[in-house]
């Protein structure tokens, strides 16, 4: 079974790895999903897909499938560095479920809290190298990505004594040091001195072959303990691999015009969504899917649902989005979109859930894990 943010007694996140697909990745994230949500209690309701396709405003939709969060006002000396940078924050999203206690103790949502970091990272001179990941510690990710993770209490009944104890944030800090000591272990254990030298040799262009990125998802996640997104429910494989799937979709955001032999991948709509906390709820509350009711007073109540209902929910929304996504691509599309592709419509779900009044739907809260 794989399981996620474990701690030992020396607070190190322990990740117990599973058997990864035998076939294409991306294929096994579609039917591992549909086969997870066939026998679940959560549905896919095909009069909440056919309203919101009705109702998806043109104008607004091209405008939130842009990921204008992740372009930031920086400056980088080589294209090189400026993926080590993209792969440093795709590397570390997540912190999901810590989102309340975060804004509580740190000011910041997750995202929000590793742009910031990455950009301490950046700013600051602090190298995003192999041999700085292997030796990072807790104590280092909370300053340079201002995380409190101890504070000070008075004992009951002895004002005048002063103790510390964790804060609710310390197992996110220790689950980004852990992500970045076995990322740093695998880099330099292969001889890559960063992110970028691992990803530039394994996007090397090849005679007759057009860049895939499928291809890249495999190379990323075989290679990645905290990229391995998957699980066992109820004796099934289930494979979500988020991260892979959001770093690639950014280096050919980012990069396809720059190195198009290496980023322009020919494969692109062959991505999933980049299933997370707050995608399942969007979908949740535009009527596409149906969960129990208890399901969802746990997520109105901000309880930790735990691997199983969280995993299930991220698998219900990559069958919906895969829907959504075919009937815009389909000889009778719904609505002013057509062709669609899953990294816009993901984008899109994710940025509309910051606008306004969907800032405040209440999201799924899974802490025990490093993949969103």
């Amino acid at each position: 079974m794989h399981q996620v943010g474990k701690k030992n007694n020396s607070e190190k996140v322990v990740l117990f790895i599973m058997s990864l697909p035998t076939d294409n990745f991306l294929d096994a994230v579609r039917v591992s999903s549909r086969k997870c949500i066939e026998k679940s209690a959560v549905k896919i309701s095909d009069e909440g897909i056919r309203t919101f396709l009705q109702n998806l405003d043109k104008h607004q939709f091209e405008e939130l499938a842009i990921d204008s969060p992740m372009r930031m006002p920086l400056k980088f000396n080589s294209v090189a560095e400026e993926i080590n940078f993209v792969s440093f924050i795709d590397l570390l999203n997540f912190g999901s479920g810590y989102r309340v206690p975060l804004h509580e103790l740190a000011g910041r949502g997750a995202f929000d809290t590793i742009r910031f970091g990455a950009m301490s990272f950046h700013i600051g001179g602090t190298p995003m190298t192999a041999n700085k990941f292997k030796n990072i510690t807790a104590y280092e990710v909370s300053e340079i990505f201002q995380i409190p993770i101890e504070r000070d209490v008075h004992p009951p009944n002895m004002p005048f004594v002063t103790m510390s104890e964790p804060t609710p944030l310390k197992p996110l800090a220790v689950g980004i040091a852990s992500v970045l000591n076995t990322t740093g272990e695998f880099l330099e254990k292969h001889h890559y001195n960063d992110m970028a030298s691992f990803i530039l040799d394994v996007t090397k262009p090849q005679s007759n072959q057009m860049p895939s990125a499928s291809r890249l998802v495999e190379h990323l996640v075989r290679a990645l303990p905290g990229l391995q997104d998957l699980y066992t429910i109820d004796g099934e494989d289930v494979y979500i691999f988020k991260k892979a799937q959001i770093l690639t979709y950014h280096l050919w955001m980012f990069f396809k015009d720059q190195d198009p032999d290496r980023f322009d991948f020919a494969d692109i709509e062959r991505l999933t969504i980049f299933s997370d906390n707050v995608i399942p709820t969007m979908l949740e509350h535009l009527g596409i899917l149906v969960i129990p009711s208890e399901w969802k007073q746990d997520i109105v109540d901000n309880k930790d649902i735990g691997e199983e209902k969280a995993t299930i929910l991220r698998a219900a929304a990559i069958v919906a989005c895969d829907k959504i996504v075919q009937l815009t691509r389909s000889s009778s599309p719904i609505g002013q979109i057509t062709n669609m592709i899953e990294g816009d419509l993901d984008v899109y779900l994710w940025r509309l859930g910051k606008e306004g009044e969907y800032r405040n739907i209440p999201r799924i809260e899974w802490r025990d894990t490093v993949m969103f």
